[in-house]
């Protein structure tokens, strides 16, 4: 297959622009990507580069703006050449979580670097998981460089594609929309509900925990990416996850969590969160919904995602060590540095998901990738209910599960300008 380059990358995101919503014509936007491109493989003291450009001019970001719910525009009084060296010297004061660097022009001759953007990081958090909702992404194309070589270019919040390997990939569907996966951890959203209707006897609509679990999901899968490490997370049914624990098959546990309240933090917090969007509703006279949660700055709120936050990081922090993390899906930690041993079923070929739910799928060999993808095709082989989450070093995201008996795998390039 021949490599991809910059220039393939600007045709490719023109078929799917219009000229008029890139805000620059096609030459222009080869050459922007061509010299992201070049930054990217220079390094600043010895410093990797990543980097965010702004592809519009000054006079559409307004004066009087600044996060957390605006964007601060600095302009130069003389703008500065567009070239690698100069993004190169200017990285470092453009932190790529809450800056850009604004660069426009219509021609080659014009393009040139205006100044700095300062964004803040609220607009990580619809990406990563989070409650607070910051002010949406400038309007205008923006690449993104997050390492050598690699290239994303979105708009608005929206990633049009991405350039990592010599490849080029689009737009790709976000599984945390599919009905399969939440569907995975129904029972147990029932289970918590009934367990919160006993006690008070209030209901409240599943969809809202689904989305819970979905954030909870999202924040592991994006600290462990930011940890540049890797990690392989496995999720087992309850009583399989259990026999793990007992008998160390069909994964060998090297820390086993003993079984306590503190493992069971997750059901607590879910518990904790549907009785304050009770409370909430009795004295709001609303009815409880995830928006309430959302935007809600009500301290009970901000106290819970908080604490869902830190029990992300602390998931995500135990797949730095080799092997995998095991969970169950109750989203209880029973161990972690796994290693998944034992006679299971060679997987010489898996199906590659090319839509939410699996339907439309394609085959592939699977001597391709290393051995953490393979022995985790084995054990969804093995244990048709295990859903697993390979992170890889580079930041490439892979869940994999057992449909309709295929091992199944969905690539997770996600919406947002940080691939997740």
């Amino acid at each position: 297959m021949d490599h991809a380059y910059p220039a393939d990358l600007a045709r490719f995101v023109l078929e799917r622009l219009e000229v008029a919503a890139i805000g620059c014509n096609p030459t222009t936007l080869a050459r922007v990507l061509s010299v992201a491109y070049q930054a990217s493989l220079l390094r600043e003291e010895e410093r990797p580069l990543s980097f965010r450009l702004l592809l519009a001019p000054p006079e559409h970001l307004p004066l009087e703006e600044g996060p957390p719910g605006g964007h601060h525009r600095l302009r130069f009084d003389e703008p500065r050449s567009l070239d690698e060296q100069e993004i190169r010297r200017l990285a470092p004061a453009a932190k790529m979580q809450r800056a850009m660097i604004g660069v426009s022009g219509e021609t080659l001759s014009d393009l040139r670097i205006w100044g700095l953007v300062q964004t803040g990081p609220a607009w990580l958090h619809a990406i990563q998981g989070g409650r607070a909702r910051g002010a949406p992404m400038p309007e205008g194309l923006s690449v993104a460089v997050t390492g050598p070589g690699r290239i994303l270019v979105s708009r608005g919040g929206i990633t049009i594609a991405k350039l990592a390997g010599g490849q080029i990939t689009g737009r790709s569907p976000d599984v945390f929309d599919s009905q399969w996966l939440p569907d995975a951890c129904a029972e147990n959203r029932r289970d918590v509900l009934a367990e919160h209707a006993s006690g008070n006897g209030a209901s409240l609509d599943a969809g809202l925990l689904r989305r819970v679990d979905q954030q909870l999901l999202r924040r592991i899968i994006a600290n462990i990416r930011l940890s540049r490490h890797g990690g392989t997370v496995v999720i087992l049914p309850h009583e399989e996850a259990e026999r793990v624990a007992r008998t160390g098959k069909p994964v060998s546990l090297k820390y086993r969590f003993a079984d306590e309240e503190p493992r069971r933090r997750y059901r607590s917090l879910q518990l904790r969160l549907l009785a304050a969007l009770v409370e909430d509703g009795k004295h709001h006279a609303r009815a409880p919904t995830w928006e309430t949660y959302v935007e809600s700055a009500d301290p009970a709120f901000v106290a819970i995602d908080e604490a869902l936050l830190e029990l992300a990081h602390t998931i995500a922090g135990l797949a730095d060590v080799d092997g995998a993390v095991v969970m169950n899906k109750r989203f209880e930690v029973i161990g972690f540095g796994g290693e998944i041993v034992g006679d299971l079923p060679d997987v010489p070929r898996v199906m590659r998901a090319r839509d939410l739910e699996g339907e439309e799928r394609e085959e592939e060999r699977t001597d391709g990738v290393g051995t953490r993808h393979r022995s985790l095709y084995r054990l969804c082989a093995a244990v048709p209910a295990a859903i697993g989450i390979v992170v890889s070093q580079d930041g490439s995201v892979r869940l994999v599960a057992n449909k309709n008996g295929v091992v199944t795998y969905w690539d997770q390039l996600g919406t947002g300008p940080m691939e997740i």
